[in-house]
C-alpha cells in the first residue's frame, strides 16, 4: 500500500503540468491534441504486448525498469523540451544549424518526452495490474483487485494535487510594462517548474534506493502469502458440519 501510495509523487509534474506549462510556453493546444491520437494511443496498445514478452512473468523487474526510466530520462528529456519550446517562443526559431535544423530539434524533442513518457506509464501500469491479477486471491477476486486499485488511483491523485499546489506557490510572474515602442516588456519572475523537477527526480532516486529492496522482497512472496484464510475456514467448517453428522 504504501508503494502504491507513494511512487508517483516524483513523476507528477510530468504527468499533470509538462504539457500545461508547454502552452503556457507558446505550443499550440490542437498540437497537444494532436499528439494523443498520433502518438500516445498506439503506443499504449502495442508497448504491454512488448513487455510481456520482454519480463515474461515478472511485472515488478518490468514496474523498477520504467520507473528508473521514469525518475530520470524522462523527466530530463521532458526539461530540455520545454526550454526549447520557451525558445522558439521568445523568437529564436534558429537553435542550432539553422531554422530547419532548430525545427527538427523541436519536433523531436516533442514526439520523444510525448512517446517516452507513453512507453514508461503503459509499461508499469501493464506491470501493476498484471500482478494484481496473478496474486488476487480467488476466495474474494473481485473485492481484491478493487482495493488494490483503489489504492493505485489514489497514490496518481494527491500527488497532483501537491504539485499543482507547489507550482502556484513558488512560481513568481514577472512585471510586464509597455515600452516605448508599445511592445510588453517582461522582466523578472521565477519559474518553479525547473527547480522543483530538480527536488521530485532527486526524490525518485531515493525511493528507488529505500523502496527497491521492499519491491523485490513483494515480487519474491509465494502466491499463498497473498491469501487470505477464508477457504480454509470455510473447509473446516464443512469438515466439522460432516463429522457431526456421522455423529449423530
Amino acid at each position: 500500500i504504501l508503494i502504491l501510495l507513494t511512487y508517483r509523487l516524483p513523476c507528477a509534474l510530468s504527468d499533470n503540468v509538462k504539457f500545461l506549462k508547454a502552452v503556457e510556453f507558446g505550443l499550440s493546444k490542437q498540437t497537444t491534441a494532436l499528439l494523443s491520437p498520433t502518438i500516445i494511443l498506439p503506443l499504449g496498445i502495442l508497448v504491454p504486448i512488448i513487455g510481456t514478452k520482454i519480463w515474461q512473468g515478472r511485472p515488478l523487474k518490468q514496474f523498477m525498469f520504467a520507473y528508473k526510466f521514469r525518475v530520470t530520462v524522462v523527466a530530463l528529456v521532458d526539461v530540455v523540451m520545454l526550454l526549447t519550446v520557451r525558445s522558439f517562443r521568445g523568437g529564436n526559431t534558429s537553435l542550432i544549424g539553422g531554422e530547419t535544423t532548430s525545427r527538427l530539434i523541436f519536433w523531436g524533442l516533442l514526439i520523444a518526452s510525448t512517446a517516452l513518457q507513453a512507453i514508461v506509464h503503459s509499461l508499469q501500469f501493464n506491470a501493476q495490474m498484471t500482478f494484481f491479477a496473478h496474486r488476487v486471491d480467488p476466495a474474494i477476486g473481485g473485492s481484491y483487485m478493487t482495493l488494490l486499485n483503489t489504492f493505485g488511483n489514489l497514490g496518481g491523485t494527491w500527488p497532483s494535487s501537491v504539485v499543482m499546489y507547489m507550482i502556484g506557490q513558488f512560481t513568481i510572474p514577472p512585471v510586464c510594462s509597455v515600452g516605448e515602442d508599445g511592445s510588453e516588456v517582461c522582466t523578472g519572475g521565477k519559474d518553479a517548474y525547473f527547480p522543483l523537477q530538480l527536488v521530485l527526480s532527486t526524490l525518485g532516486c531515493m525511493w528507488i534506493f529505500v523502496m527497491s529492496k521492499r519491491v523485490h522482497h513483494i515480487a519474491e512472496l509465494p502466491d499463498d502469502a497473498w491469501r487470505t484464510q477464508i477457504e480454509n475456514e470455510d473447509e473446516e467448517e464443512m469438515q466439522q458440519l460432516k463429522k457431526g453428522g456421522k455423529h449423530a
